[in-house]
Formats: structure tokens, sequence, C-alpha cells
């Protein structure tokens, strides 16, 4: 039998699936050390300083709220110990955070006030836990986050960008920026709003001198001024080089009785002269002069995209996904695009092109993310991804700290993943080695080693998956290790970067949505990248916190296996709401096939998870910038007893996320305000002698940070399951389908409605 007999089943959600939580009261609130005399004194003295750093500016603009940095200890960073008994609106509210641990509170002259005198003289329990659970009070300052030297970046002419606080009310802000654009203009400086989507507190500015710019940070209300970031087609010199020619064997036109998926590319564009690309690219936005172009990256990222298959010489590890392009050219030649342009130029195209599902951002700044905070480019993409419900497929970018895999020498994160590649809804992609030589640096299958890795901001997994983006030696030379693509002219050129491993994703992604979008059932890039994830984790090793960083969860494999079992697997998939405070869902008894039960009735095989989710985001809160985190559970209740002989039924998963020790990696606060947090997890687990569970049950939850409100709308998420058989003439797909069947779950199969290409 073929692989196609045997899809992927969509089950149906019932309102039997939310179930009522179990309720855990809190218990009482947790003392972080003795709320004495001496401890109150110190944090009123704390805030005494505050008010008196604060008070010539608080004189110059009285109407303008500033900043406070609250630093919890180390063992208080749980949301359960968040000080909202003492941050509150009557005082000094929170408006968002830092690093871990590091609070920013609105302070006016009456808010210190108050915060003083109710740490002074409360006696009510929450707030005396909250006194114990702060290690300091200070002012925010400008400089001390600042990330480069004024006097050397007054050497280089370049635009400034300026961002003011959100104190979450409309009226402050615009005060804020008001007088902002005041006082630069006492400066000398004329300032221009920038929008970043719905963010409009950003300004950009002329060079300056280091001075002026001094001047600007003292400014109440501002929250950072730094250089605009620019962005290019790779962050180092473009390599290629010319080794033939391609013709209609290599590269052949569009079949006409086919109805292909289209995928946008932000490049260089395409060049005109290469004829045998021509036909796949159905329409131009140019934002660069045509003399002022350089077409080879962008033409060989579409060539990728159009067919990464037959220019690699048919190779069956370049995926046969094909798209056809709109192609936008954004770069010029040799020259990089700042920020502020770049993101006009999207706000602009993208809602030209509604058919357009899976955008190819082959690009990226020449820096490494913060280890906290997302960049506003990639605060933005999501934005844009929310309102258009588009797929960004981003690189992971390129780095010149060459090396061998596994690597030995550390980087101190300078190969961490560039911007863009650290938006929470892209999915990001980094290299892989598609051959090696004696001179290669990388073996076959293994990382290339220019290839930016994770993790991203707070933990979270960057890239997701990895494709062939060619092989090097120390010196950069790369032939016949690189990847193959067509170039201006119908040149056949070869080449390397993570720009190159991305079409190839982007492609699959396209082909996918095209396939599943229904009237009846819209894709949705979650659901996307959740089929691409999890047949990058069927398909790869073991992830393990050695190699996620740079596999990501692996190689996403062809249309075929993202979307059908082996006889000896099957895959479920459940897209559900998740409702805040409400239902957690839940379906049980869940059906095992009965190849899968030893005698003893034990569960012996795998069990491999993804889930996919978009969370309510807030760029205020830097390192919690994701509000909601939903978490997957596949066990059963336990009883356990508690402290005082007290017995209760828990919930146990035996299925970890992956990798499971990543516990070991992070510290564990890192660990609760981070991974924890993120948008795509994986899970798996492997029972060689069996697990000895008789009713096993399925759980999704969803919670969310300490200061946000109940949303009005459930969290939407996708999970694929996967249950698979330690040897292939294990009839699992078939026996799961009739143990499904007789516990009464409706499934359908996930081709229902379309015939797969083969």
């Amino acid at each position: 039998m073929a692989k196609k007999d045997f899809p992927i089943q969509v089950v149906e959600i019932r309102a039997t699936d939310h179930r009522p939580p179990v309720i855990v009261r809190p218990g009482p609130a947790k003392l972080f050390g003795p709320v004495d005399k001496e401890t109150r004194q110190s944090l009123c003295l704390q805030l005494a300083e505050v008010h008196d750093y604060f008070q010539d500016y608080f004189q110059r603009w009285p109407n303008i709220p500033a900043v406070i940095k609250v630093t919890l200890k180390e063992e208080a960073l749980a949301k359960s110990h968040r000080p909202t008994g003492l941050l509150t609106r009557s005082t000094c509210p929170i408006i968002g955070t830092l690093d871990f641990g590091e609070i920013l509170v609105s302070a006016t002259l009456v808010g210190i006030s108050r915060l003083s005198q109710k740490i002074n003289t409360t006696q009510a329990k929450k707030p005396i836990a909250n006194i114990s659970a702060i290690e300091k009070i200070e002012p925010y300052r400008v400089q001390d986050n600042r990330l480069y030297d004024l006097d050397s970046l007054a050497k280089h002419d370049i635009s400034l960008k300026i961002h003011t606080f959100d104190h979450h009310q409309s009226d402050t802000n615009q005060r804020i920026n008001s007088a902002l654009i005041e006082y630069a203009h006492s400066l000398g400086v004329e300032l221009e709003g920038v929008n970043y989507g719905a963010r409009c507190s950003f300004f950009k500015a002329p060079s300056v001198s280091s001075e002026v710019k001094k001047a600007l940070e003292s400014f109440i209300g501002l929250q950072s001024l730094e250089p605009m970031p620019s962005y290019r087609p790779g962050d180092f010199e473009l390599q290629s080089s010319r080794i033939g020619m391609v013709d209609e064997m290599l590269l052949p036109p569009p079949d006409p009785e086919i109805e292909y998926p289209i995928v946008g590319v932000i490049d260089s564009g395409v060049c005109p002269n290469s004829v045998l690309l021509s036909p796949w690219v159905i329409d131009k936005e140019e934002y660069v002069d045509r003399e002022l172009q350089d077409n080879v990256h962008g033409t060989m990222v579409a060539g990728l995209i159009a067919g990464a298959h037959s220019l690699n010489h048919n190779d069956d590890r370049f995926p046969d996904a094909q798209a056809k392009i709109v192609d936008v050219t954004v770069f010029e030649k040799d020259s990089a695009l700042q920020e502020d342009v770049l993101i006009a130029i999207l706000e602009d195209v993208i809602p030209k092109h509604p058919e357009v599902h899976v955008w190819n951002l082959s690009l990226g700044g020449s820096t490494p993310t913060s280890r906290f905070e997302f960049s506003d480019f990639a605060c933005f993409l999501d934005e844009m991804h929310d309102t258009y419900q588009c797929l960004f497929v981003v690189a992971s970018g390129n780095h010149s700290f060459m090396q061998k895999w596994p690597k030995v020498n550390d980087t101190q994160g300078v190969d961490r993943v560039s911007s863009p590649g650290d938006s929470i809804r892209s999915l990001t992609v980094g290299a892989l080695a598609n051959s090696h030589n004696a001179n290669s640096l990388s073996k076959t299958g293994e990382p290339s080693p220019f290839s930016r890795g994770g993790p991203g901001p707070c933990f979270i997994p960057k890239p997701e998956v990895t494709h062939y983006g060619g092989n090097c030696s120390e010196n950069g030379t790369y032939a016949q290790t690189g990847v193959l693509s067509i170039g201006p002219n119908n040149s056949l050129c070869e080449t390397l970067g993570t720009s190159f491993a991305t079409p190839l994703v982007s492609a699959q992604a396209a082909v996918l949505w095209s396939y599943l979008d229904t009237a009846d059932s819209p894709s949705t890039p979650e659901r996307i990248k959740a089929l691409l994830i999890h047949s990058a984790l069927i398909a790869s090793d073991k992830v393990t916190t050695e190699t996620i960083n740079d596999y990501g969860f692996g190689r996403p494999t062809d249309v075929i296996d993202a979307l059908y079992c082996d006889p000896n697997t099957i895959t479920l998939m459940f897209e559900t709401d998740l409702r805040h405070g409400g239902h957690e869902f839940e379906r049980w008894p869940f059906p095992i096939a009965d190849c899968l039960r030893t005698l003893e009735g034990k569960f012996q095989g795998e069990i491999l998870m993804t889930v996919a989710y978009s969370p309510i985001t807030d760029a205020s809160f830097k390192s919690e910038y994701c509000r909601t985190n939903v978490d997957v559970g596949m066990g059963s209740y336990v009883l356990i007893e508690d402290a005082d002989g007290s017995k209760k039924y828990k919930f146990d998963s035996a299925v970890p996320v992956a990798p499971k020790d990543m516990k070991q990696l992070y510290e564990k606060h890192q660990i609760e305000n981070g991974f924890k947090w993120s948008p795509v997890k994986a899970y798996y687990a492997m029972f060689p002698r069996g697990k000895a569970i008789e009713i096993w049950r399925l759980k999704m939850k969803v919670t969310r940070r300490a200061e946000l409100e109940t949303p009005d709308q459930p969290q939407r998420a996708t999970l694929l399951l996967t249950i698979r058989a330690k040897t292939a003439d294990q009839p699992v797909y078939n026996e799961t389908i009739q143990a499904m069947n007789q516990v009464g779950w409706i499934t359908h199969n996930i081709d229902q409605h379309i015939e797969i290409r083969t």
C-alpha cells in the first residue's frame, strides 16, 4: 500500500472535550525574607533616592511620569510572586519588563509618595510578601541599557531610532510624544514619526553630535535611543559562482495543468533577462529603480522556490515543492535598507497581495538578537501575521565565525540568530550542509559553518527548522559543496547561505497551504508551521540541548511525509480553542492500538507531539513578550499524598517537552519565563520496555501572565500527535482507526478535499 493510503486524521472537537479545570486554591503568600523595620526603611530610602533623581525632571516635565525599575529576588520570579499588591494604579502601576525579574513601573511624584507610605505601613499579608520579593528599586536610565558608545556612533552618519515609553494610557503617551518633539526642536533636532504597525511611539532623527544624543537621552519619557537598524540580503558578502547555463531540463516551465501556490519574495529582485524563470513570476513590485538594482540574490532565491529539486540535479533531498512568485524588489546594489523604510514597504505591499499567504524573507541584520528582548522588526512581523493571516519564512542569518560541528569555541552569543529571525510568529530557517569534501568544516547533514543559531530571545527555539544551504572550508571556499540555482541571464550559479535554505521551506509551506486551504477550513499559519515542524521532528534524530539551537527540530520532509503516515504510525491533528480561566481541553480514553500493548497491558512505542499557537503579545514586556502559554500533556492521573497526609489525584504527563533535559541547560527561572512560553513546543517519549498506563489522557491548557486580564477571545492552538511502533510491521494506523471508531471519535482524512500530485 502507498503512503497516501494513510493520511493524517483530523479529530473533530466536541463540546465535552473542554472540562472544568482542577481548582488549586493559592496558599499563603510566600515570604522571601524578613519584612522588618530595617527592610522597609531600606526600600523607602531607595524610593527617596529615586524621587531625588527625578526631581529636576518632574519640574521640567510636570505632566509626564518617570519610569522606575524594580528588581525582584531571583527566587521570587514566578508569576504568583509578582508584587501586584504594591505596584497598583494608585501607586506605581506596572507598564513593562526588561530582563527576567526586572519590572518597569510608571511613577509620578504622588505615586512614589503613596508607594513609600504603603511599604512603610502596610500590614496586609500580600503586600508584605511583595515587599520581601523586592531586591532593589532604582530609576530607569536610558544610558544603563545602551548597547553602543555615543562617541563612536557620532563618527558615522547614521540615523537614530528613538522610542518613548508606553504607559498604557493614550493621553499620557500623547503628552510624552508631544513633549519629546518640542524638546528635540529646542535642541535643533527635527523628529519624524515612524509607525511600526500599530506601535506609534517611535521617531527617526538625523545623525547628531554626542552632546545632543546625551541631551535627548535625558528626556523623562525616553525608553531608548539607538542607531536605526539596517538589513540586507545577507550579513556577509554574497558568494556565488557561475558554473554554467540553465536550460529547460534544469528549470522546466510551469505545467499549465497545475495551479501553483504563490510565494512573495522580499529581496533584490528577479533578473528580467532570466527568461526561464520569468514564467514563474506572476507579478512584480519594484521599490528600487532598475539602474540601481543587482538581481543576483533575488534571482537565486526565486529560482529555488520555482525549481530547487530540478536545479540541484533532482537530488531527492531537495524538495520538489514549487511555487510561483510575486517579486518585490527592495534592495539596491551594494546597499543596506534602513528598518523604517523596509517596514513601510512591507506595510504597502502585503495588503496589495492577499493571494500571497507565504512571504520569503532571506534577509537579516548584521548583529545577533538580544538575549531577552525581541527586536522591533520581529514584533512588527508578528503584527502583520495577525492582521493579514500570512506566514513569514525568515532566514536565521549568516555569521563570519566559521566553525566545525560540533562547536567547540564559545562565541558568547555573537552567532545568535539575527533580526527578524526572532519573530515568534514567523518560521525561521537555519542552514545544513548538503555535501562536503576534505576541506569542508561541516559533514553532510551537519549545520552549515556560517548558519546563525539559537536560542532566540528568552530561550524560545530558533531556528525552528533547517534545510540545505551549502558548506564551505575555513577560508570560505565552497566549490561543489554549495547550493545550485538560476542566476541572472539564465546562468547556473553555485552559492551558499541561510538565504538559500529559506526558500526551500517557503515553497513547502506554500504547497501545504494551497493543498489544505478550503472555504470550510481555511489554512492558518499555525497549521502550516505545525505540519512542517512536526514532519521534521518525526524524521530527525532525538532533539537534545546540544542540537536544538543549530538544527532546530530538524529538516522538514516533503509534502507527502507532512500529510501522510507509515502503516506503523498514526498522526492525529487537533485544532481547538482553549478558554482562558474556563475549561481545559481533555480527551480520554485515548485510543491505543492493540499491537502497542504488551502481554501485561503496557504501552510500548513512541509518542511525539508538536503544538503551535500565536500567543497574545505585548512588546512593552520585553522578556515577557509572550503573554499566554499553551502546555500539552499525555499521560494519566496519579494519586499523590500531600505533606499533611491528605490524598488527591493529579495529572501526570508521561511525555516531556523535547529536549527533556532543557532544565539542565538553563536556570529554573529562565525556564519558567522563557522556554515555557515558547509558541512552538515539541514533546517526545519512547517506551521500549512499556509504560503501565491503562487509560491515556490528552490534555491542553492555557495560562497567562500576571498582569494580563482575562482575554475576550480564547487561545487557538494546533496540535499534531504521532504514535509510532518500534518496528515497521506493526499495524498501528489501522488498529488506531478501529480503536477510535469503538470509542466514538469522529475524524476525517486531512486530504479529503485534495488530490496530491506524485
